[in-house]
């Protein structure tokens, strides 16, 4: 609180002085002297910018005095740089852009995802970027802005604005998401240049331009995954002239912490882009806190015009202690379903059951090499190559299996397995190109990808009793005489892989996509008699994609599509009568339909809709406790997104899902027609942006953020109660001798609700009381 209160007298304190005057507008228009909508007008070495309105019209208002120079990019066209004095004045700056001879520049990619609250391309779901409105998938883009704007610290504030997600975020741990009703795969569901980032530690954001979410099936792009989705974080690039940012940051949980990023040119074939993080970070539960260090470098060489490779790494530490959470399986089996949700109601969430000693801290390190290589203006070649290597010291504290008594009493214990390595590499190389047979036009992309994915962890009995506690009076209580096995490469998943996708121009108005995937997969562990590594499974499976795209405008679309997909087996719980000689059940296949539309108004706003059908083999224990298939997990929704620039003062993102998860297994009467666990109905988020032309540089946001009634359980017995949240915020930009600088506030759960946010893996896991989040930034 008191970080809080002396956050909020400089940020007084700074809204009292003057600011500069100067303004930069503008008109941007193509050759032939008509006005282009979207175009994103940058201010370099500083983050401001603006988009042109449908008149073509920008303005970029409280900008220091000096030498200032604006980048205009814009889809299709060659980026126009221009230089000026601004001197307390205002100036006015226009554009005439040249068509380029590529569709897709990757500039303008790259600028559009850190100015802006709506992207119009993405790089995740097809092999290469490609606009929204030429995609038969629905795919969510949150570019850096939105960012900064909510001051983003961890996976699950971001994904709040799309409303097909649904986040568990345990304090202390990693997040786990759902999508579409599905749980994503921590191996397989996460990516990061779309190669694959184990999700078994705190993905850190400041080094992040953008992170996209590709919603369906997508076994094309990344084989193995759930049905639901994945996520993909695209790394900041070199920027084309120096950038200095430095912001200082904290929140009302005693949060406190620097970050630097830093960009721009060595020369003109060399460039890079370094953020540095140092902070102690705090949790809402009381005792929950420590260090978190990031360092991050990417460098970009292109030594000729056809040539282009990047190198970059990334490390990052952090250690916190581990809440204990509340689960199903907690509860004595005396207690009745009511008594359970009494406790629920009655617990404290910002009281740590956990102890001191049972911390979690994380050493991650992940590199990677890239190149592009253009053949001629039509093909080129792309590949990477990536190395993840994350260590993890697990000294958890838990509650015993049904321990947990109506008083609060329970037998606390650790989970301790400290050496704890995940070390994937993942690679991918393709082709892509356009060709044109008997009037068609091909846009082809043809390649390979390879992982192999090993697991170490100690093998065998890592749970140890600590002693008796309380969720109301917690007991502090010695570390006990834990000694974890000898850690071996348990578990190895091997994955190789061909892909063929054709997106086949019939017209201007008419695209058909075709796509196939030849995936084999091999997975190895330790739980077998003989207690060495061996092949668990192996299969190959294709994986054929469909679609069709229809544009009545050249700024909507409508399309529809079928695609397939293959899962991992979910993990056997330990309390399964067939748990030990197997760990994880064979993987199964996943299809889905979808339907939709995208539509690009003004160019400055997105607006989407889609109908989607997937369908899923069910997992279940059954009446003699055995985990396997069964029957199917139908789930039929409506999503609908709504996000940019509405008016040059006023961003929004809207979105809504209506999600009707059906279990269908005639042969289990308690199971059949139920709705899954920790699935809603409902789910919607409004996030609005004004910005006031009476104060020049202040905006206020607000955010409300819905999720409808879900179950605990898989038998629609636990029913859990839906919430609504809702956040304001404010943020003002100033000039200070002569350097930008902008203050933000928001403040999270205004209304201080109680709620459970997430179920993942029959947990409940509350959502944070009201925090405030502050920050200051300076642009040099």
């Amino acid at each position: 609180m008191r970080s809080l209160l002396l956050f909020l007298a400089l940020f007084s304190f700074t809204v009292s002085l003057g600011y500069s005057q100067n303004q930069i507008s503008g008109k941007v228009t193509s050759q032939d002297g008509q006005p282009l909508i979207g175009v994103t007008v940058i201010v370099t070495k500083s983050k401001k910018g603006a988009v042109t309105n449908t008149e073509g019209y920008y303005s970029i208002s409280n900008l220091p005095n000096g030498e200032i120079k604006l980048v205009a990019n814009y889809l299709g066209y060659l980026a126009a740089e221009k230089t000026l004095i601004l001197a307390n004045n205002s100036q006015t700056v226009d554009f005439i852009l040249q068509e380029s001879n590529e569709l897709l520049q990757e500039v303008v990619i790259a600028s559009e995802r850190e100015v802006g609250y709506v992207a119009t391309t993405q790089t995740a779901a097809t092999f290469g970027p490609r606009r929204m409105l030429d995609l038969p998938q629905s795919v969510s883009v949150i570019t850096q802005e939105v960012l900064l704007d909510q001051q983003v610290r961890a996976l699950g504030d971001l994904v709040r604005n799309d409303p097909s997600v649904i986040v568990s975020n345990p304090p202390g741990f990693n997040e786990t998401l759902n999508m579409r009703g599905y749980n994503l795969d921590n191996s397989s569901s996460y990516r990061r240049e779309n190669l694959i980032f184990q999700n078994q530690v705190v993905s850190p954001f400041e080094n992040k331009a953008a992170v996209e979410i590709v919603k369906g099936p997508a076994a094309i792009r990344y084989g193995f995954t759930p049905p639901g989705g994945i996520i993909n974080y695209v790394l900041k690039r070199p920027t084309k002239t120096p950038l200095v940012f430095i912001q200082g940051f904290g929140d009302s949980n005693g949060t406190v912490g620097v970050h630097g990023d830093f960009g721009g040119k060595v020369n003109q074939n060399f460039g890079y882009r370094i953020n540095t993080v140092i902070s102690e970070e705090a949790s809402y539960v009381k005792g929950v806190s420590g260090p978190r260090q990031l360092f991050s470098a990417l460098f970009e060489w292109t030594p000729t015009e056809k040539l282009t490779i990047d190198f970059e790494g990334e490390y990052q530490y952090r250690e916190l202690e581990q809440q204990a959470t509340l689960r199903l399986n907690s509860f004595s089996r005396d207690l009745s379903i009511e008594q359970q949700k009494q406790l629920i109601k009655d617990f404290d969430p910002r009281t740590f059951i956990g102890q001191k000693w049972g911390t979690y801290p994380t050493r991650n390190f992940v590199s990677s090499i890239g190149t592009t290589y253009k053949i001629n203006a039509d093909w080129k070649v792309q590949g990477r190559i990536q190395k993840m290597n994350l260590i993890r010291d697990q000294k958890a504290a838990g509650i015993v299996n049904r321990s947990l008594q109506a008083n609060g009493d329970f037998v606390s214990e650790i989970f301790f397995d400290p050496a704890q390595v995940r070390d994937p590499l993942s690679i991918e190389a393709f082709i892509t190109g356009k060709v044109k047979t008997f009037g068609l036009e091909h846009n082809l992309s043809i390649g390979g990808a390879y992982s192999n994915n090993p697991l170490k962890f100690s093998q065998g009995n890592a749970q140890f009793i600590a002693g008796p506690s309380n969720i109301f009076n917690p007991v502090e209580l010695p570390f006990p005489e834990a000694k974890a096995g000898q850690s071996v490469e348990a578990l190895v998943f091997t994955q190789k892989a061909a892909f063929v996708t054709d997106f086949i121009k019939v017209s201007e108005k008419l695209e058909l996509l075709a796509a196939v995937r030849f995936t084999e997969q091999q997975n190895r562990d330790v739980f077998n008699d003989s207690g060495t590594l061996q092949e668990s499974y192996r299969d190959n499976i294709f994986s054929p994609n469909f679609g069709i795209i229809y544009k009545p405008l050249e700024n909507l679309s409508v399309y529809s599509s079928y695609a397939t997909g293959v899962t991992n087996g979910l993990q056997i719980p330990s309390d399964a009568a067939n748990f030990g000689t197997d760990i994880f059940l064979d993987p199964v296949e996943t299809a889905q339909f979808e339907v939709g539309f995208k539509a690009d108004l003004f160019k400055r706003v997105l607006l989407t809709g889609a109908y989607f059908d997937i369908d899923q083999p069910l997992a279940f224990l059954d009446q003699n406790n055995v985990f396997g298939y069964g029957g199917s997990q139908r789930h039929r929704g409506v999503e609908t997104t709504f996000s940019g620039q509405v008016t040059d003062n006023f961003k929004v993102i809207v979105g809504g899902l209506y999600l009707n998860a059906v279990i269908d297994n005639p042969s289990q009467p308690n199971l059949d027609g139920q709705r899954p666990a920790s699935v809603p109905e409902l789910q919607g988020n409004i996030y609005a942006d004004y910005a006031f032309d009476f104060v020049k540089g202040l905006s206020v946001n607000a955010g409300v953020f819905y999720t409808g009634d879900r179950f605990a359980d898989n038998f629609g017995t636990f029913n859990v109660d839906g919430f609504t949240r809702l956040d304001l915020g404010s943020r003002y930009e100033f000039n200070l001798f002569g350097k930008n600088l902008t203050a933000r506030l928001n403040v999270r759960n205004v209304t201080n609700i109680r709620f459970i946010e997430g179920l993942a893996f029959g947990s409940f896991l509350y959502g944070a009381p009201t925090t405030a989040i502050f920050s200051l930034a300076a642009n040099f």
